[in-house]
């Protein structure tokens, strides 16, 4: 049985990511070593990370324009130039302010190129049915570079130095990411030939061959559906959560006694029972529906960070391992679903503009989480406060979308 293009697609999608978020997720080991070399302040130097963030939610407004109007494929292709170009001038870094403009402005920008927004376009061009299940494929590419990343970016600075370090990051962004979207990417399934999923609809689609049959007037025109900015309440939400609990974990852990490399340990656990969360939510959101599912996955959520709270000592392996069971399934989870969810009810003309109005609410959730669990922690002097906190903003992430999601226009399936 010959395979449909789409899952090539997905899967140089789930390569591209793994790669262009690299750079990013293994920031703290290069922190390390700027502060080994420069003695810059840690707040400064950590700051460019926070920039980072921000320019990476706000470039994906101008990004989805761009989808919009070049299409997905020639915009992931710029970004990853871009992102070759932005790694190989940071081998050169000398001073903070080259580290916010290259790794934070410039990183940032590029790295949106490859991710969320252009990403999501191209697959809710290929997969209708399947679309959770390619959204939690493709994702999935996060939490895998992450794990891979990490020892491997440590192994290198051991040994070539961080400088060099970045250049191969920019070889292989250039060498592998670049041919592979160049190469297999395409923008639509109708340019082969296809159809969404690779099954053909009972009657032809008229023109506009890239739009969808039948598309409600509210996401056409101007403005935004029904409903829209509650989502994206709910948006704001999830990335305050789940980017908390990916960066307060491996301190909780070593505050309650156990060592930084065990600690370490667990956080890489949790990265790839992510990548194993990205493909099952993503396939049961597709038979079980996408509201339902995203409640289940902030229920695991809450069991998650309740079984963290009662981890007391470093005797108390079995709660960690719960704990860690939990929330990298959800983390790994809440994405694609989220993803096919907007993909679902806001997909049309205007989607790359409007999912990058959504990629604005994550990356904001995503830089304040982190930042008022360490305010909370100040404090109160521990973190039980700030993870209670969190259960409470993920389950209303969950309430909004089993409420107001309902109120935006399905599309037909």
């Amino acid at each position: 049985m010959r395979i449909f293009y789409g899952w090539i697609i997905v899967g140089v999608a789930f390569t591209a990511w793994a790669i262009s978020t690299g750079p990013r997720q293994t920031f703290p080991i290069f922190l390390l070593a700027f502060l080994e070399e420069f003695g810059w302040d840690r707040a400064l130097a950590a700051g460019a990370f926070s920039v980072h963030m921000v320019a990476y939610a706000l470039g994906g407004v101008a990004l989805g324009v761009l989808v919009d109007r070049l299409g997905p494929r020639r915009v992931m292709a710029l970004s990853t130039v871009a992102l070759g170009v932005t790694l190989l001038l940071s081998s050169r870094i000398r001073n903070v302010w080259h580290l916010y403009l290259l790794f934070g402005i410039l990183g940032g920008t590029a790295t949106g190129g490859l991710a969320y927004v252009p990403n999501n376009a191209i697959l809710s061009r290929w997969f209708v049915r399947s679309r959770g299940l390619a959204a939690g494929i493709s994702q999935s590419g996060v939490p895998l570079g992450t794990a891979v990343f990490g020892p491997l970016t440590q192994l290198a600075i051991s040994t070539i130095g961080w400088r060099r370090t970045y250049v191969a990051f920019a070889l292989l962004v250039g060498g592998v990411a670049l041919p592979l979207i160049s190469v297999f990417f395409r923008d639509d399934p109708l340019e082969m030939g296809l159809h969404p999923d690779g099954v053909a609809p009972p009657e032809p689609a008229p023109a506009p061959p890239l739009l969808p049959r039948s598309r409600p007037a509210a996401i056409a025109g101007p403005g935004v559906p029904a409903g829209f900015w509650t989502v994206f309440l709910a948006n704001i939400l999830r990335g305050m959560t789940m980017n908390a609990l990916l960066v307060h974990q491996v301190a909780y852990l070593v505050d309650v006694g156990y060592g930084k490399m065990a600690a370490a340990s667990y956080f890489s656990l949790t990265a790839l029972l992510a990548v194993v969360g990205g493909f099952a939510a993503g396939a049961i959101s597709d038979r079980l529906g996408r509201t339902r599912t995203y409640a289940g996955i902030a229920g695991l959520t809450v069991a998650g960070i309740v079984c963290l709270l009662l981890v007391r000592n470093a005797a108390h392996s079995g709660l960690v391992y719960a704990s860690v069971l939990a929330t990298g399934v959800a983390m790994g989870g809440a994405g694609p679903v989220f993803a096919a969810l907007l993909a679902d009810r806001i997909y049309g003309p205007r989607f790359g503009f409007l999912i990058g109005l959504q990629n604005i609410a994550y990356g904001g959730g995503a830089a304040l989480g982190p930042f008022l669990a360490g305010a909370l922690f100040d404090a109160m002097g521990n973190y039980t406060a700030a993870f209670l906190l969190l259960a409470v903003l993920i389950l209303c992430s969950a309430g909004i979308i089993l409420g107001a999601a309902r109120r935006l226009p399905s599309l037909p399936a």
